[in-house]
């Protein structure tokens, strides 16, 4: 075959995983498929794949953060390490059915959870109730050990809840505890119970139920016995290794984290968002400080900030973050962005110049694990005048979270 031919079959073939990945249903079960939908997720894919810096498409996937407080002191985590990186609220209803309006049309999933404990929210119930009938999936992780009763559970079942993610690590309370400090597992149990009979009572197959497990060396002799006590409660087993301060443990044992780091623009910049609990509009799920917020949503008419969305989606910070994929060159304001070191964004630069210098895919090596990752925001502290010194509030031993 001549040469012109290879050349036209391999760019036929790249149109044609090009076209099918666009083409593809992001995996959201529960969500309405509408024209709207589809036509966003299609625009936000070219967009995504053409590297544009400024987006005519929304984000098919919305993580609100309902509260940011939380009850337990997980060791791995800035609010149970005692970090404060934003006044610890509740999401208003105002904020939330603002930003529902502009971009209910085209999500696909909210999710009502990242820093905070999501049930502890004042209004996620309603908050869930309204995405519902939108044809939203929705999904919350909660460590579930909150107060909780049987009518709860069937106004969480009624909600149209799609998914219920419930991190258990341990089959005992001596085990669980090393890692979510302050939580009662009888606790936990007894309110996967309520919802569970609360689904049976109600005939609902929603919400799917999720036994989160994540391992770590205190607790790899209970990821058998969970894995059973999740099958009597019908609830699925998730078990992934569990990313620790520092080095990462066992790094050959027989347990992995739910992915390995690939080359690949970030999917925050272009297709997921994520608004906190005072309306700043953060980068990614890994961010916790106020100061890397990329804009913020106004919501009364004296408050600073964007009036809608899609203007703090296409800001400055936004913009500049995105055309760190068409080049990272140091100096400036970029350097400063929590999103130019960031390993995601190194990992791109290391494969375009991988690939520049006659690599293959088969030989590239990323250079950064999950846990390597996950220090990179654990280990980032923004300057600020008043933000509470690293190690402040309760103290913690982070050797717990091995």
């Amino acid at each position: 075959m001549p040469l012109g031919a290879d050349r036209l079959v391999a760019r036929l073939r790249y149109v044609t995983r090009t076209t099918r990945g666009l083409l593809q249903h992001p995996g959201f079960e529960g969500t309405r498929v509408t024209p709207w939908r589809l036509a966003n997720l299609w625009r936000a894919r070219w967009e995504h794949r053409a590297l544009r810096t400024e987006l005519r498409s929304l984000p098919i996937k919305l993580i609100l953060e309902a509260t940011n407080i939380c009850n337990l002191g997980c060791p791995a985590c800035f609010t149970g390490d005692g970090q404060v990186g934003r006044a610890r609220s509740h999401m208003s209803l105002e904020l939330y059915h603002k930003l529902l309006d502009e971009l209910g049309p085209t999500l696909w999933r909210i999710e009502l959870c990242n820093w905070g404990e999501p049930l502890l929210g004042r209004h996620v119930m309603p908050m869930i109730e309204a995405a519902s009938a939108r044809g939203i999936s929705t999904l919350i992780s909660t460590n579930f050990s909150v107060p909780f009763d049987a009518a709860r559970a069937e106004r969480l079942v009624r909600s149209g809840l799609t998914v219920l993610g419930v991190s258990i690590d341990g089959a005992r309370q001596e085990s669980y505890e090393r890692y979510r400090v302050g939580g009662d597992l009888e606790t936990v149990l007894r309110n996967c119970r309520l919802v569970l009979d609360a689904k049976r009572k109600l005939g609902s197959k929603t919400p799917a139920m999720n036994w989160s497990f994540h391992v770590f060396p205190h607790n790899v002799e209970d990821v058998e016995p969970a894995r059973t006590m999740a099958r009597e409660l019908e609830m699925t087993f998730v078990v992934e290794k569990g990313w620790v301060v520092g080095d990462e443990w066992d790094p050959d044992g027989r347990y992995c984290y739910y992915g390995e780091p690939k080359p690949f623009p970030c999917v925050y910049l272009w297709s997921y968002a994520v608004v906190n609990n005072d309306g700043g509009v953060a980068p990614c799920c890994g961010s916790f400080y106020r100061e890397d917020d990329m804009g913020h949503i106004a919501v009364t008419p004296d408050e600073v900030g964007a009036t809608t969305f899609r203007e703090a989606w296409n800001g400055p910070r936004f913009r500049q973050a995105r055309s760190l994929y068409r080049a990272r060159e140091s100096g400036g304001a970029a350097a400063q962005s929590i999103c130019f070191d960031c390993p995601q964004t190194v990992i791109w630069e290391r494969w375009q110049q991988h690939l520049g210098g006659g690599g293959t895919p088969e030989t590239f090596r990323p250079g950064y694990g999950v846990n390597d990752i996950f220090n990179y925001f654990w280990n980032r502290r923004p300057e600020r005048a008043d933000r509470t010194p690293p190690g402040a509030g309760p103290p913690r031993d982070r050797s717990r979270a091995a």
